[in-house]
């Protein structure tokens, strides 16, 4: 099973990457690593709008 971790601060959102390292006497050590996640959010009307354009488009 993948699990997604994310969380948001000042308006930026981050995905966690975690990778574990070779045990090493019985221990083993977790490396996280946060990164920037790049993406615009589009209005509900924004979207209802590019998708009558669509379908008048595609009517011709």
């Amino acid at each position: 099973m993948n699990v997604v971790y994310v969380f948001s601060e000042n308006d930026k959102v981050y995905v966690k990457n975690s990778t574990c390292s070779e045990p090493h006497n019985q221990t083993s050590t977790i490396h996280e690593e946060w990164f920037p996640i790049n993406f615009q959010w589009k209005s509900l009307m924004d979207l209802r709008k590019n998708m009558r354009l669509q379908n008048v488009d595609e009517s011709y």
